[in-house]
């Protein structure tokens, strides 16, 4: 504990003053229609866009930071993938568009299955995590 700085009464009688607070109290909980995304197939050095939505259902913010998985090894690596924005925070009952853009510049095929997940702070037990 600080102790209270030397200070000088000016009054004799000391004043009460009320002091109004409010708080929200909840868990963060979101809504996202897209389960699996798939893209059609496309040629090296193009890109295609998917776009999807994520809706804040809480009454407080809902702060995110997505990663992306390499399905078969479950290693951090994005491969030909980005997410914009990748991080940020959606407002209470508000809701944010993110576009996933895939850009190969290899062939193979078999290679390109990621797991795109959100790391959600304070998230609702009740929510399942979010896994595209």
């Amino acid at each position: 504990m600080i102790p209270e700085p030397e200070h000088e009464l000016i009054e004799q009688q000391p004043k009460s003053q009320v002091l109004k607070t409010s708080c929200i109290i909840d868990y963060a909980s979101y809504e996202c229609l897209n389960k699996e995304m798939e893209f059609k197939p496309t040629l090296m050095y193009a890109t295609r866009t998917l776009k999807f939505t994520i809706k804040n259902t809480s009454q407080i913010g809902l702060d995110y930071n997505f990663k992306i998985v390499n399905a078969s090894s479950g290693i951090l690596d994005a491969g030909p993938y980005t997410i914009i924005p990748k991080k940020g925070a959606i407002a209470p009952s508000c809701d944010e568009n993110f576009i996933v853009k895939f850009a190969p510049m290899e062939i193979d095929s078999n290679v390109f299955s990621r797991i795109l997940s959100a790391n959600i702070n304070n998230l609702n037990p009740a929510n399942e995590p979010l896994l595209i």
